[in-house]
């Protein structure tokens, strides 16, 4: 079975960017927590549509 290497401390990064974002707009009251859950529940599905590995065609 071939290695893939991780990317954990990248997506730990990332992670922690978007929440500290998300924690600046609704404290700065630019946007309401509703609307930043609504954009990360958006942005967590895109993130795993990119890192999902290829399927095996049979």
């Amino acid at each position: 079975m071939p290695h893939q290497p991780t990317q954990r401390g990248a997506d730990a990064a990332v992670f922690i960017a978007v929440l500290s974002l998300g924690a600046a707009l609704v404290m700065s009251g630019a946007a309401t927590a509703q609307e930043v859950a609504v954009l990360g529940s958006a942005l967590g599905g895109l993130y795993a549509v990119w890192h999902r590995p290829p399927g095996r065609s049979s």
